[in-house]
């Protein structure tokens, strides 16, 4: 019985994880967080979110837009990536966990999962 509960749990983990996983914003939040080693803060990550959205420089997107992506991101994205245990999330400072540096995501042969290459085409 207890094997169960434990390969159960680890179901319920993983699917944490998978749903997390499913939002491109969520895992291009990953990747942003990834290459900075110090905490973002969450209107920093709302910013990014909205530049690349909008496929905008941060100077040319609007305040409204900045503040419907960190309703979004607070209110959607940051939890479900707390949930899988996959950032850590304090005040308005979002880091990676440990948890999250030890999954493959980041390495070459998976980069594809949290940031899809680049194709070169338009």
């Amino acid at each position: 019985m207890a094997k169960r509960d434990r390969t159960e749990r680890l179901l319920a983990d993983w699917d944490l994880v998978f749903d997390a996983l499913s939002d491109s914003s969520r895992r291009y939040v990953l990747q942003y967080l990834y290459e900075r080693p110090d905490p973002v803060s969450t209107r920093e990550l709302a910013l990014a979110l909205a530049c690349r959205t909008t496929d905008r420089a941060p100077d040319n997107i609007d305040v409204q837009i900045v503040e419907q992506a960190e309703v979004g991101f607070v209110h959607v994205h940051l939890p479900k990536l707390e949930a899988a245990d996959l950032v850590e999330w304090s005040g308005d400072q979002v880091t990676l966990t440990d948890h999250a540096e030890t999954l493959p995501l980041f390495t070459p042969s998976y980069r594809g999962v949290v940031r899809p290459e680049e194709t070169g085409e338009e």
